[in-house]
């Protein structure tokens, strides 16, 4: 036993003074948990980028309405862990007479101190999350119910909740859920509120495909679609089909979601939705080169500590392909309903 545990000492002790202790010094629990490709044109900060591609979206869908009168809603589906969710609670109205945005509208980073003018009216009444992760579920609520607790069920402040569910197929979305969502659909038809569905950086992985969400969100909610999302370019070798399907295999993607411009349209058409009302806004240049830049830096950062991050070091290499070869876009999508 004496022997033993001199062997152990002597080849654990080395570690004792390594650099293990690397992991006791990050911030737990971290200050955002946001996920997506981000928008790097002028940021090279991950959760600001992240943040840069939701304003980026709002912006052109939610955020571009001058006049409104009655309720908004918001459908949001792939929500992750409540970044989304707490962002889109804090967007204010503007008072009366107020330039300071072309939307009307004033939104507040959720890391942010709140500024006077916060004081003005909440935009959204209701907010729903949907995702598939149980525990992303778990924490997003809890945030919003760590922040906005005192006003989530309050006449004051949204109605806000978040969901697991496949944000993908509403016809197996749970009783809690759909009850939830009964009185925007039973509102939809009334022509006074204001409906959106927000899909950021998520509906190219639905099963089998997008169209059931879009019809939903048009047939039953009457709501308009913004969403950030992937288009496929028009001259793809065969190769880089290939290439292609391997990382569809490896994400779970479905490799029919990475279709045409022109076949997008025409999903969105097929889903009910007026051609002359659907806008898309190529973010390409500001999205893959941007993400794969930082992905180098983080993996070179934490390598000297032996934090491992060989996922992040092979998604690193797929989104520098996409921003040499072109073959995918990253584009805001804006369908109104009309």
């Amino acid at each position: 036993m004496l022997s033993f545990l001199r062997w152990l000492f002597k080849y654990s002790r080395p570690e004792m003074y390594g650099l293990d202790h690397a992991v006791l010094n990050i911030q737990l629990p971290p200050q955002t948990m946001w996920m997506n490709m981000g928008y790097w044109e002028s940021t090279s900060d991950f959760p600001e980028a992240c943040r840069s591609l939701l304003e980026q979206v709002i912006t052109s869908g939610l955020l571009s309405v001058t006049e409104r009168s009655g309720p908004v809603r918001v459908v949001d589906v792939g929500c992750g862990c409540g970044d989304q969710a707490l962002y889109l609670t804090d967007l204010r109205r503007n008072p009366p007479g107020d330039e300071a945005s072309a939307s009307g509208f004033e939104a507040v980073p959720s890391n942010q101190t709140a500024q006077p003018r916060t004081q003005e009216p909440r935009l959204l009444d209701t907010y729903v999350g949907i995702t598939l992760e149980p525990g992303q579920a778990a924490l997003a609520q809890r945030r919003l119910q760590d922040k906005h607790g005192d006003l989530l069920n309050s006449l004051n402040g949204p109605s806000a909740r978040v969901f697991c569910g496949d944000a993908a197929d509403p016809t197996q979305w749970s009783a809690e859920l759909q009850n939830f969502i009964a009185p925007l659909v039973d509102t939809a038809q009334s022509g006074n509120a204001e409906t959106w569905l927000l899909a950021l950086d998520t509906l190219y992985h639905f099963r089998p495909s997008r169209l059931p969400i879009l019809k939903y969100a048009h047939d039953t909610l009457h709501a308009s679609v913004m969403a950030f999302d992937l288009i496929l370019a028009d001259n793809v070798s065969w190769r880089e089909r290939v290439l292609l399907q391997l990382f569809c295999w490896l994400t779970g993607a479905p490799f029919g979601n990475l279709i045409s411009q022109e076949k997008y349209l025409r999903m969105l058409m097929a889903a009910g939705y007026d051609p002359s009302r659907i806008e898309m806004r190529d973010l390409t240049r500001h999205v893959f080169s941007g993400l794969s830049a930082y992905l180098d830096r983080r993996v070179q950062e934490a390598a000297p500590f032996g934090l491992k991050m060989g996922k992040f070091s092979a998604a690193r290499m797929v989104f520098d392909w996409w921003a040499r070869s072109g073959i995918l876009r990253g584009v805001v999508v804006v369908a109104r309903r009309s």
